[in-house]
């Protein structure tokens, strides 16, 4: 049986990036094996136009130094915790630079196809080169998508190198051997690349396939909006942006697309549907967290990591180890994530929550004790010779001893190996801070600042209604009595609102207003949309459809759209107000808090974030210009690692096995076999026992 996956688009390579810490902790099951035995081999493409994408190259970077560790470990026999799935990673080239490059290029050519062009994309959209990824507009990728899958035989033969035309032929051989092919597609649906791709790239795998259908097993993961986006800084009139109000409706329009085309199979049988199992993941709107950097494209776009790609990671192993033919045929069907908890936990992982915890924790306990204690040693050891102080070190002595006869080029492969690790180890510990700074707000502890901004809000969100009925009072209302107790509400109010801003400071007083101002601007939309709509019914009922209402009702209608019409001029006022109130906050000084929690993580059941965030400064040290070197502040960070070294996993009990205690461990084994591979292998399969507490399991 062979494990395909597609990641297509910026979110889709996120997910592999989850999927490559899935392996390294056998969170893949084989479901041909009895247990929890890992999957032997997973092969991965990846599917995106802007080749340059930052996410596309940190998922990269993270599978090739995943890889390395991998094969000297297997290489060398070594028994260990982890590391077992064998992991290939692509991209297809697309060959992007012997294609048009935008829309206006693909219809250059031909008249007709020109004019539709013109009446369907804007002249930005249309001159909106692929390269750049389709920031959010799946009306171009499906363009796109269509062109280039429909040439695909002919690039077959001018190039039989090309990535995708390689995966179908490997395909083609192993469906024809007899073996089952199981193909998972990752992305999102809210976006351009995820949402155009998917239903374009997996209708043409089952198509292509149509006579195996038996054996080709086809699934997507479905990522519904679950973050938002800064405001756009861009002229929108000038270049395409991307922005988060657009997410909610995309989703629902590629939802109704996938339920009406009938893109699940019915079952196994079915030869008109495409997916054996379809899984949906998203977040309510409340539980949005704004990225802290977004980028629609190129190197820039390095989009923090999230919890629902640990998720959709998780929904892919399940994918994986079941079965959907046969006696399992019954596995055909959409899956939606169910989740149990109030907020983020290992029990978040029901049946998983101690596999998981101790698999994923263990990565986090040998990257802290990595960078801590070993990291530092390997590096002066390997690089100015092993001298008094290697021999001082257990695990040096242990597994690195031969290394003092070792020529240049072993030294060499011995480094590299040592900097795959590293560099796989930092990429795994950054990539969990950046998922414990993006755990949704409802599911977890909310901190002090939080507090405050949502304080904040509110209490802006109050004042500007008192506002607006001090600017508009209502029809009718004497002077005095009311209006009094209206002044003094906004009295108290504004004295609230300055002393938040003080507190929670400048930058939660300016994203309330533009959080204020979006929503006003939403539900103002909305009114006026009903008023319409209203207005509209009025008409008829006055006229040819005067029969169907007596009038009674139809002034009753009347007066249903004066209050509608009234209800709107106050949204209007109060949009205003808001609008007003961000213009002046742009030419003047905000108050700025006095100590912002930059980075801070917030609290969860998961790890300490404290130690996290030690870890990750200390990972931020060790990547600066040496020049800027701080040892003062480094071994402070290692020295609160090792001392936080049992809490760094959280769980009712913390661990038994200090950092002392790990480092001793390691020293009590030997390579198997000679030359730096073994050497590494051991002492990287000895690291990995050392974290991990047999008893916690």
């Amino acid at each position: 049986m062979s494990n395909y996956l597609l990641a297509i688009g910026g979110t889709g390579n996120k997910i592999l990036e989850a999927l490559v810490y899935a392996c390294a902790a056998d969170a893949l099951c084989d479901p041909n094996s009895p247990g929890r035995t890992p999957l032997g081999e997973l092969h991965a493409l990846i599917i995106d136009v802007d080749a340059a994408c930052g996410n596309t190259t940190r998922a990269k970077q993270a599978a090739e130094h995943y890889e390395a560790v991998r094969a000297a470990l297997e290489t060398t026999g070594t028994p260990r915790r982890g590391f077992h799935t064998r992991l290939s990673v692509n991209q297809w080239n697309m060959n992007l630079a012997q294609r048009a490059n935008s829309v206006a290029g693909v219809t250059r050519n031909n008249r007709r196809d020109r004019l539709l062009a013109q009446s369907l994309f804007s002249r930005t959209e249309a001159e909106l080169e692929y390269s750049e990824g389709f920031r959010g507009h799946p009306d171009l990728g499906v363009l796109f998508f269509a062109d280039l899958l429909s040439h695909l035989d002919a690039t077959a033969r001018t190039d039989p190198t090309d990535e995708m035309v390689r995966l179908l032929d490997t395909v083609r051989q192993e469906l024809a051997t007899g073996q089952t092919v199981s193909v998972m597609l990752v992305g999102s649906i809210f976006g351009g690349t995820g949402a155009s791709g998917i239903p374009s790239v997996s209708r043409f795998l089952r198509e292509r396939f149509r006579d195996r259908a038996d054996r080709l097993v086809l699934s997507a993961v479905l990522m519904l909006p679950y973050y938002d986006v800064p405001p756009a800084t861009a002229d929108e009139t000038l270049e395409i942006v991307v922005k988060s109000s657009a997410f909610l409706d995309k989703a629902r329009t590629a939802l109704q697309y996938y339920g009406m085309e009938g893109m699940i199979r019915s079952g196994e049988e079915d030869d008109r549907g495409v997916f054996d199992a379809l899984y949906l993941l998203g977040l309510p709107k409340e539980a949005f967290v704004t990225a802290r950097f977004y980028s629609t494209g190129s190197q820039s776009q390095e989009n923090d990591a999230h919890l629902m790609e640990w998720l959709a990671a998780r929904c892919a192993a399940a994918f994986f180890r079941t079965s959907f033919r046969g006696a399992d045929a019954h596995n055909i069907n959409c899956y939606y994530y169910q989740w149990h908890n109030h907020e983020v936990s290992w029990d978040s992982f029901d049946d998983e929550s101690v596999p998981y915890r101790v698999a994923f924790g263990g990565l986090a306990k040998a990257a802290a004790l990595f960078f801590s204690e070993c990291y530092p040693t390997l590096r002066d050891c390997i690089r100015r010779g092993a001298g008094r102080k290697a021999r001082a070190v257990n695990y040096w002595t242990a597994y690195f001893y031969g290394a003092r006869r070792y020529n240049a080029q072993e030294n060499a492969r011995l480094e590299k190996l040592v900097q795959s690790l590293y560099r796989f180890l930092a990429f795994y510990a950054n990539w969990l801070w950046q998922v414990l700074r993006t755990l949704p707000p409802n599911l977890r502890p909310e901190g002090a600042a939080e507090a405050d901004a949502r304080a904040l809000a509110e209490t802006y969100r109050e004042l500007i209604d008192v506002r607006a009925l001090l600017a508009a009072p209502p029809a009718g209302q004497p002077a005095g009595g009311a209006a009094g107790d209206t002044h003094a509400v906004y009295e108290k109010l504004s004295r609230e609102l300055e002393t938040l801003s003080r507190t929670a400071g400048g930058s939660a007083y300016l994203s309330a207003v533009k959080a204020e101002k979006d929503r006003r601007a939403a539900r103002l939309e909305e009114q006026r949309l009903a008023v319409s709509a209203q207005q509209q019914r009025v008409a008829l009922w006055e006229g040819e459809d005067a029969h169907l209402i007596d009038q009674q009702t139809l002034r009753q209608e009347k007066a249903r759209l004066e209050a509608m019409r009234r209800a709107c001029a106050g949204m209007e006022v109060r949009l205003a107000l808001v609008e007003e109130d961000e213009a002046h906050a742009a030419q003047r000084r905000v108050p700025q808090p006095p100590a912002p929690e930059t980075g801070a993580l917030p609290r969860n059941d998961l790890f300490h974030p404290e130690a996290l965030d030690a870890l990750h400064s200390l990972l931020t040290l060790y990547g600066a210009d040496p020049e800027a070197d701080d040892p003062v502040a480094a071994r402070a960070l290692r020295l609160y690692l090792w001392d936080h070294f049992t809490r760094l996993v959280a769980q009712r009990v913390p661990d038994r096995r200090t950092a002392a205690q790990a480092v001793a461990g390691m020293g009590g084994g030997h390579p198997t076999g000679a030359g730096p591979e073994a050497a590494f292998a051991g002492f990287t399969a000895a690291l990995l026992a050392a974290v991990v507490e047999e008893e916690s399991v």
